[in-house]
């Protein structure tokens, strides 16, 4: 790949990301607000740029990872100081959202880049950091057919199965079904081996009966490294419990804005808040 690429964001998942990016050859080039973690990078042959508008400046195509809304905003058009991906990158760019956001925010994003001759497309990301590690992600990607075959030599690197959904910000609509099955599944099957313990059933043997029976799911089989994902510190300060749970609300928030009340979605989000046990 000739291209230069820029990477922000080197959390719990995009420093695996970019590790592989770097491991893989390409013409790196990272940056994160915490210094510290860009060492590994650096020693890994990447360069380190000094602000968001220098990274811009010096590649071709840039990819976020960062927590929310407000962050991905901040790092594409800057804080009013000179400073984002705009005030540096030239005509001709693509940015690749990777982040967590509405795909009301990657829409509107996208179409104040395209003012400036920028492309952006959206690869949301499942499969945690242990995938993020082995490079096996599950990416869903919206944007043109033209942006995301330029940046499928990136998705080869850091994911395995790999869907285009459609239009930009489709593949966000993606991430937030899935998480939306993953977490709600996640809420019921807690609430099981609750109901369990009261009456006396051991919650191993639940679990056990429920993985052979019409009760199993994925959050069922893999409730013991969920409970452990969710107590991690996330790079925010939180733990991974309160990005799960900004998750939910941006399912609800995208089931709002399209005029879909979900009574399940709704109930969770409304009753659990900063609660997914």
């Amino acid at each position: 790949m000739q291209e230069k690429v820029g990477f922000i964001g080197l959390g719990n998942m995009g420093k695996p990301m970019a590790i592989n990016l770097a491991r893989a050859g390409l013409d790196l080039m990272v940056y994160d607000l915490r210094p510290e973690t860009t060492v590994e990078l650096s020693a890994l042959g990447a360069k380190v740029a000094g602000s968001t508008a220098e990274l811009g400046e010096k590649c071709d195509i840039i990819s976020v990872v960062v927590i929310n809304d407000r962050q991905v905003e901040e790092v594409i058009s800057g804080r009013g100081q000179g400073d984002g991906l705009l005030a540096g990158m030239k005509p001709g760019g693509l940015i690749i959202i990777h982040s967590t956001i509405t795909p009301a925010t990657c829409q509107r994003l996208a179409a104040a880049c395209a003012k400036h001759g920028i492309a952006v497309i959206d690869a949301a990301v499942s499969g945690a950091e242990a995938r993020s590690i082995a490079g096996t992600l599950t990416l869903m990607v919206g944007g043109d057919d033209a942006s995301v075959a330029r940046a499928q030599p990136i998705f080869s690197i850091v994911g395995e199965d790999i869907f285009h959904t459609g239009g930009v910000g489709m593949g966000l609509a993606a991430k937030l079904c899935n998480n939306l099955m993953a977490l709600t599944n996640l809420k019921v099957a807690e609430e099981a081996m609750a109901l369990a313990r009261a009456a006396g059933i051991n919650e191993e043997r639940m679990i056990e009966i429920g993985k052979v029976s019409s009760g199993d799911s994925w959050a069922l089989g893999n409730i013991a490294s969920l409970r452990a994902l969710l107590l991690m510190p996330g790079t925010d300060g939180g733990t991974m419990a309160k990005i799960a749970d900004k998750d939910l609300h941006l399912a609800k928030k995208f089931a709002d804005s399209l005029g879909l009340k979900l009574g399940i979605t709704n109930y969770v989000v409304n009753n659990e808040t900063g609660k997914i046990e």
